[in-house]
């Protein structure tokens, strides 16, 4: 019996827009963004900037670094933004909806720069962030990220949940089998789906 629910935030909650994001920063001089912007695992500096192993002050001048001129924060802000294209907002109705009968937190892979935009999104839909979940585990803030299993362990430890008894909802196929590997049940959705009717088919 499914008593939690987890959800991914990128590409199963907000709709990612890759090419918008990569073209921001192509326009800066950034003509390798593409590279390094991954839809599912970063690497290099931009995990490093999720894990909360640098800062955003820290992120932003590796940007600069790599355009090798001065950008403003904003400028490149704004491109980061951009990965970030919308909420559809039926989806935070029904996990509203589910806070009142499951236990409902969010596991996400993400950054400051990142989540700031997210805020703004969920206030665009009438929503605070931190009222459509009972608790919120963001990568850069516990300095470890998915697909690793300490991520999904620590969450555990935290809540207390069996993993037996709880649903993790996530659009990468890493995250889900280290999620599988440790007990929890899965769905690999995209942001393409009827979140609705997948999740309340496993319920």
């Amino acid at each position: 019996m499914i008593k939690n629910i987890i959800f991914d935030l990128g590409g199963v909650i907000v709709r990612l827009d890759r090419n918008a994001c990569v073209n921001s920063f192509r326009e800066m001089g950034f003509e390798d963004f593409g590279t390094i912007l991954n839809d599912f695992v970063q690497h290099g500096f931009f995990l490093d900037f999720e894990k909360g192993r640098i800062d955003s002050a820290q992120f932003r001048d590796i940007i600069r670094k790599y355009i090798g001129s001065y950008v403003a924060d904003e400028k490149i802000d704004k491109a980061m933004a951009d990965f970030l294209a919308e909420i559809p907002v039926y989806k935070l109705e029904f996990i509203c909806r589910l806070k009142q009968s499951y236990n409902v937190y969010m596991l996400s892979n993400t950054n400051p720069i990142a989540i700031n935009q997210v805020r703004i999104l969920f206030k665009d839909c009438g929503y605070e962030i931190n009222d459509c979940f009972h608790q919120i585990f963001l990568s850069y803030e516990m300095n470890m990220a998915k697909p690793d299993a300490e991520i999904f362990e620590k969450l555990v430890s935290e809540t207390g949940i069996n993993p037996a008894e709880s649903l993790f909802v996530d659009d990468g196929s890493l995250n889900i089998q280290t999620a599988a590997s440790l007990g929890f049940q899965t769905l690999l959705a995209s942001q393409e789906c009827d979140l609705e009717k997948e999740v309340l088919h496993l319920l």
